[in-house]
């Protein structure tokens, strides 16, 4: 499986599972492809079953999706990366280097970054700092430095994160259709994210 182009490997390493007396495999970090569009539609659904407040995406939606819509989103314009350990997916995040929809142009600077998104398996061991850094240097390496993403105000967990790296909310907030809950904007340059 080939790496995203732009940067070198990003390892960490796993946790051991409790009954394998082996060496756990490193995490990388790699570029979707569209041929592997099956793990990622795996990836995405239960990112979607399990945190179903944390997405803009409908569940509903993206459960009826065909294979050429599946390899058409790979193909961009968002580019997708997930960490994997050997074959095994433990999360993944994408870059968006335009605005949301044409309607919600961005500066020509500025990159979102969109579906972060763990296994509660392989939460606490380091992966979502991982996969943010590597979409750092994905951000650089197509000249979109700054970064920016949106988080429901209610998820805390998510927001620690966040700004754990530096991330600062900018102050805007965009009410979500249905819900007592705003999306949050957040902002950081990536260089000074790959600094911290």
């Amino acid at each position: 499986m080939s790496q995203h182009r732009g940067a070198a490997p990003h390892t960490v390493e796993p946790a051991r599972a409790a009954l394998d007396d082996a060496a756990p495999l490193p995490v990388e970090v790699h570029r979707v492809l569209p041929e592997q569009w099956r793990a990622h539609r795996e990836l995405r659904l239960d990112m979607l079953e399990a945190d179903p407040d944390a997405f803009w995406a409908d569940l509903a939606e993206v459960r009826s999706r065909t294979e050429a819509q599946w390899r058409e989103e790979i193909a961009g314009p968002r580019i997708h990366l997930q960490a994997r350990a050997g074959e095994t997916v433990l999360g993944g995040i994408a870059l968006l280097p335009e605005g949301y929809t044409p309607e919600h142009p961005i500066p020509e600077d500025r990159s979102n970054i969109v579906s972060l998104w763990v296994r509660p398996t392989a939460r606490g061991r380091g992966i979502s700092t991982l996969l943010l850094r590597s979409v750092a240097e994905l951000a650089l390496s197509i000249g979109r430095p700054e970064l920016s993403l949106d988080v429901d105000d209610t998820n805390s967990s998510a927001r620690a994160v966040y700004e754990r790296l530096g991330f600062r909310a900018t102050g805007q907030r965009e009410p979500r259709e249905g819900r007592d809950s705003a999306w949050i904007e957040y902002v950081l340059g990536a260089e000074e994210l790959l600094r911290g």
